[in-house]
């Protein structure tokens, strides 16, 4: 027992005494990547930091401004394209942000053509196993406005969303095969 205590007491001192090493490394490492920032104490650098980190998510949202990219958490909507006198609320934009699966696209193509409508432009994102797709969607034979159906297309986006039968995506990847490791 008390060489376990001998142990696990000299482990945790090493620690303690490599911790402002590793501290100041990555201080200096901090350092080398702000512009401004070769002779400051820590607490201004932590606060240039901050500061820098702060301009770069502004300018990434800048960027991001009408861009399609897909988000965390799963989403729906349904928008209307145009003013309220465009092509008599024919079209309309809707989206759906999900995890990405095998079949999603036709599952979409689906719900889009059991409202009586097409698809007549469509954008598509995918990054780190999410996918948001952005459909502008024309209304075939819309009589009596246009609310029902667009609440009927958003139920039946619904269900592509809440469909996940297929599983995670790796699942479905296909194995590369390469001639460099084959055995001759």
């Amino acid at each position: 027992m008390l060489r376990r205590w001998k142990w696990t007491a000299e482990i945790r001192s090493r620690r303690t005494r490599d911790r402002p090493h590793r501290i100041n490394g990555h201080l200096a490492t901090l350092r080398s990547l702000l512009p401004s920032a070769t002779r400051m104490d820590k607490a201004a650098l932590l606060g240039e930091v901050v500061r820098h980190v702060r301009e770069l998510r502004e300018k990434v949202d800048d960027v991001a401004v009408g861009v399609v990219v897909p988000g965390e958490g799963d989403e729906i909507g349904v928008d209307q394209v145009g003013g309220p006198g465009d092509d008599e609320g024919k079209r309309v934009r809707a989206w759906v942000c999900c995890a990405d699966r095998p079949g999603l696209m036709g599952d979409l193509n689906r719900a889009v053509g059991s409202v009586r409508a097409k698809a007549v432009r469509a954008e598509m994102a995918t990054v780190g196993g999410r996918t948001r797709s952005v459909l502008e969607v024309e209304m075939l034979g819309v009589a009596g406005g246009a609310g029902p159906v667009r609440s009927a297309l958003q139920m039946a986006l619904r269900s592509v969303l809440l469909n996940r039968d297929a599983g995670p995506v790796e699942i479905y990847k296909r194995p590369r095969l390469s001639s460099r490791f084959s055995k001759a």
